[in-house]
């Protein structure tokens, strides 16, 4: 079944076709994933979105087929932005390809550009300037840019060379020998890892922490520490060891406290500190099917200490996921738009989002469709459910 973009793209659609084209019933499929029949129903139905990374994890694996067989292509690759940064995915191959194998470039970009334009996930100017970045830099450059085109190759679509892009900043990062630069390469890499694979990540994340852990004394090691911690807490939940994902998330949040909010970004503009923690807190809570969790932790968030769009956007669309969980559709949508503003290449890029606002908009009148529910059914591709 191709995928497609519009009202027939929902992950609902493609977890029926899946499930009908291996002969299983709603019943046995929602056993096979550990999530109720109603459930399952309101998912294909669309009128429900798949609420956790988990749950899609576990159908995919009940169905045989990968979480990208049910998500379909991540947005419209018609789309002027999308099809603009897609159109260099080719170089940052070839790139890539010439940097194993010991041919570099002449790097004709700026680093700090770079990240900046990473950080507002503005993939149509980030993926012009990879192939020569990629291709030249050395040291810690080289790992934060590895770091940016991994998560833009994941968002167009390119797991595969996500990984690649990954690879190389570890294997940069072991050779400086740096303990901040290998905790935050290692981070890239675990970013990196197929959401289908279990265990490994949270593992991976623990036995890096504890190889650094020595080194925390250095404020700068001190937060690779941390945001391995935060990325074990949230693998531990997608594995639903709700147990584990909060011991991590109580040592990065030491570690922040220890360190308070960030200066200029911090390290790699990751941002790691108290704020960024909360926003992890968040999507922990989220995963482990605690959306009122989830939206208590939020108020205790004040985002706008981290103005950056690879924060705020997906923290904007946690929240709205967690109130649309709760039946508050509303301010569910309300909180969608503020992550549309705050990243929109982003935002049209992520199946979820798509799908939680198509589920809204399905259970909703069409008497009482709002201005707001049109925009963002509009902005994620779904133009068709709010046609007059």
């Amino acid at each position: 079944m191709p995928a497609t973009i519009g009202e027939n793209n929902n992950i609902g659609a493609q977890v029926a076709y899946w499930r009908q084209k291996r002969g299983k019933n709603q019943r046995v499929l929602a056993g096979l994933a550990g999530i109720s029949q109603p459930y399952l129903s309101n998912i294909e139905r669309g009128i429900k979105a798949v609420n956790t990374r988990g749950t899609l994890a576990a159908l995919a694996n009940a169905l045989d087929v990968s979480i990208a067989d049910l998500t379909g292509r991540p947005g419209d690759p018609t789309d002027p932005t999308h099809a603009a940064a897609a159109s260099h995915v080719p170089a940052i191959r070839e790139a890539l390809i010439r940097r194993e194998v010991g041919e570099l470039t002449e790097p004709h970009h700026d680093v700090r550009d770079l990240m900046i334009a990473g950080g507002r996930y503005d993939f149509a100017a980030v993926a012009p300037q990879l192939p020569s970045m990629l291709g030249g830099l050395r040291g810690g450059d080289l790992v934060q840019v590895a770091h940016v085109a991994t998560y833009t190759l994941k968002h167009l679509g390119h797991p595969d060379l996500a990984r690649d892009a990954a690879r190389l900043a570890v294997a940069e990062a072991r050779e400086l020998g740096d303990p901040a630069w290998i905790g935050i390469a290692e981070f890239v890499r675990i970013l990196a890892m197929p959401p289908e694979m279990p265990g490994a990540p949270t593992r991976l994340a623990q036995r890096v922490a504890d190889e650094i852990q020595p080194h925390i004394g250095d404020p700068q090691a001190r937060q690779a520490y941390g945001m391995l911690h935060l990325h074990a807490a949230l693998r531990a939940a997608v594995d639903r060891r709700g147990e584990l994902a909060h011991d991590h998330l109580r040592e990065a949040g030491d570690a922040a406290e220890s360190l308070g909010e960030p200066e200029d970004l911090g390290l790699a503009r990751f941002a790691f500190g108290p704020t960024n923690v909360g926003f992890w807190t968040v999507a922990v809570e989220l995963e482990l099917g605690e959306p009122h969790r989830a939206i208590e932790a939020a108020d205790e968030v004040a985002p706008g200490r981290l103005p950056i769009a690879n924060r705020q956007a997906p923290y904007f669309a946690d929240v709205a996921t967690a109130l649309s969980q709760v039946g508050r559709d509303h301010e569910s949508i309300a909180m969608m738009l503020r992550s549309e503003a705050a990243g929109p290449q982003w935002f049209r890029l992520r199946p979820t989002v798509r799908d939680t606002v198509g589920a809204v908009v399905r259970r909703t009148k069409r008497n009482a469709i709002t201005k707001p529910m049109r925009h963002a059914a509009v902005a994620v591709g779904l133009s068709d459910l709010v046609k007059d």
